[in-house]
């Protein structure tokens, strides 16, 4: 009868086990599967498990390759209180000689299990035969010769969701020695956001039978409305060799030597992306507009606190996304705390060719009373695009154990007397007062000094001094205790410094950091005088809290045009003259001087 429990413990918990075992997947693909002899293909090894340190895979034999690593990247998700990570492995393959190869499965040994990938066929074929008709109709002009310089442009997909990553790929192909760095100009992407990836790479490639050194800038586009949307031109400027038209000449040797190249200038085509809006059917209400793939997390630096004592709360969001565009959580008011934004922050990371990152709000609660009280959860909606899904997270609900401010009482309390030998005193006497027997020499009383002309003189101005230290005092007070009215006090104050850093960037022709500057102005300008958290405002947040607080229809079409040119110059690869950015800047000290004319909220 002993021996039967543990052995039924044991069928309990075997399948757990196996569970916990079975959570590991391993997968392998590679990209492109048809290259050239020179060229290059990048294999990735994807390892999932519920632990961070996931034993390292064992790669199959590559002896028919020269192999380089490209690095790892990781990735924790928390999925409903559960743990997965996810390890990246990309290498670079570079083919020793054309053939078809299978590259066999790649495996992972997690204690007694063995786990296996499947296989991928990588076929490397002649010169000229894998290359993308893109590059074939680039390489070659109008009449038919080869083009010793070239550019194109491509994008991952065509077809997308508003805000969802496309990923642009623009190749620079040289097949002559250059004269001068080449000058890129990035192609006009208007209705878009704009993030340039990992930094430049340079590789080999065949073209149509011929060699040519390429130089790759990848570009991660975030679509800011539906429709089709076009990807403008890019363009590269460069000096090259100049055509020989004397074969004959002895001293050709010398005039190559000596020659300074020619400009020219190569661009790609235009690309145009069909854009979908976000589906309706399923939508959030309050939805802000966050596509990707996220986790949300909170911490609290304490559980114990008395009434008045502040706790601070951090809201953690991570995942793949514009993670520019992630909104702070929307907490809403409580009868039972004050609450204070004390900080956020962002972290950008760029797992190959994927956006994503890090954003951190801190708030600050406050405990209006004693007791057991509760801070909600906070949720966070966003659109999968690969799940075509909307998908709400929650964080789970914060307790507190608030207790009642201890008072020292002693302040101020009366001294009891004892008893003495001798005499009946009162025990609860407070105070014995002393009497005067005899009245002594009186004498006609004098005027008070206090209202005497000296006095007056000597005393008004520190009278004075006193009174404007006590209402000083009490201004500062009102400033540290009301959150809401420091900040708009301070609001000019800190519009006009970033007036005045706009003004140096302008005069320095860093366009997109003074356009930045200018639109965080306004929106910090509005969120101080509201006492509200400045993340989360659209521009059409804004204009509608100028609408409301009754603004002119002139100033308002004011404000609508600098937000419009901020965010065209500010996400968007052309650059304004520096006479629209000074008149930018008169326009915008101008609202801001009317804006403390109209009463905001």
């Amino acid at each position: 009868m002993r021996l039967k429990i543990p052995v039924l413990v044991l069928l309990v918990l075997l399948p757990v086990a196996i569970s916990a075992q079975d959570d590991y997947s391993i997968s392998m693909s590679i990209s492109p599967d048809r290259i050239g002899l020179y060229d290059q293909a990048t294999l990735i090894i994807t390892v999932t498990g519920p632990q961070q340190n996931i034993p390292e895979p064992n790669l199959p034999n590559l002896s028919m390759f020269e192999v380089y690593s490209k690095g790892t990247s990781t990735n924790i998700s928390f999925v409903n209180g559960k743990v997965t990570s996810s390890l990246k492995y990309q290498y670079l393959l570079q083919p020793k000689r054309k053939g078809s190869f299978v590259i066999k499965p790649v495996t992972l040994v997690v204690g007694r299990n063995r786990y296996s990938s499947d296989e991928v066929t990588l076929t490397v074929m002649d010169q000229g035969q894998a290359t993308s008709p893109e590059a074939m109709n680039q390489s070659r002009t109008s009449s038919g010769s080869r083009r010793e310089v070239f550019l194109t442009a491509e994008v991952d997909k065509k077809k997308v969701y508003v805000n969802q990553q496309v990923t642009l790929r623009v190749k620079f192909y040289h097949t002559v020695r250059l004269f001068s760095q080449p000058e890129y100009a990035a192609p006009q992407t208007t209705d878009f956001w704009t993030d340039m990836l990992e930094p430049q790479r340079t590789y080999y490639e065949t073209v149509d039978g011929r060699q040519y050194k390429v130089i790759e800038i990848n570009s991660a586009l975030f679509p800011t409305r539906s429709g089709e949307l076009t990807i403008g031109r890019a363009q590269v400027t460069v000096s090259v060799p100049a055509p020989r038209k004397r074969r004959n000449d002895p001293f050709s040797a010398f005039n190559n030597f000596f020659d300074r190249g020619v400009p020219e200038t190569v661009r790609s085509n235009p690309i145009t992306i069909e854009v979908l809006p976000l589906p309706s059917a399923g939508k959030p209400k309050g939805f802000s507009g966050t596509v990707g793939k996220f986790s949300l997390k909170s911490t609290h630096d304490k559980s114990t606190v008395e009434v008045n004592e502040a706790v601070t709360v951090t809201y953690k969001i991570s995942g793949t996304g514009n993670i520019k565009m992630v909104a702070e959580p929307e907490i809403g008011e409580l009868d039972d705390f004050r609450i204070y934004r004390a900080s956020s922050s962002e972290k950008i990371s760029k797992l190959g060719e994927i956006m994503g990152g890090t954003k951190i709000f801190e708030e600050v609660y406050i405990p209006r009373r004693s007791g057991q009280l509760t801070i909600p959860p906070v949720s966070l909606d966003f659109f999968n695009p690969k799940t075509k899904k909307y998908r709400t997270l929650k964080t789970k609900p914060i307790v507190l154990n608030v207790k009642q401010a201890e008072v020292d009482d002693d302040y101020g309390s009366a001294v009891r007397f004892g008893p003495a030998s001798g005499r009946v005193i009162d025990p609860n006497a407070r105070d014995i007062g002393y009497i005067k027997s005899t009245p002594g020499k009186l004498e006609k009383g004098k005027p008070l000094l206090l209202v005497t002309p000296l006095y007056l003189v000597m005393n008004g101005i520190p009278a004075l001094l006193l009174i404007a230290v006590i209402i000083g005092s009490r201004y500062r007070e009102k400033l540290a205790s009301d959150i809401g009215y420091a900040r708009s006090r301070a609001a000019r104050k800190m519009a006009r410094k970033r007036l005045a850093a706009a003004r140096k960037l302008a005069g320095a022709g860093k366009a997109d950091a003074f356009y930045a500057e200018i639109r965080q102005a306004l929106f910090s300008y509005v969120a101080d005088k509201l006492n509200i958290s400045p993340h989360g405002l659209t521009g059409d947040k804004l204009i509608g809290i100028f609408e409301d607080a009754g603004a002119g229809d002139e100033d308002i079409e004011n404000a609508r045009e600098i937000l419009r040119q901020a965010d065209f110059a500010q996400y968007s690869s052309a650059r304004l003259p520096q006479e629209k950015t000074s008149e930018v800047l008169i326009e915008a000290e101008k609202f801001l001087v009317k804006l403390e004319s109209v009463k905001l909220g």
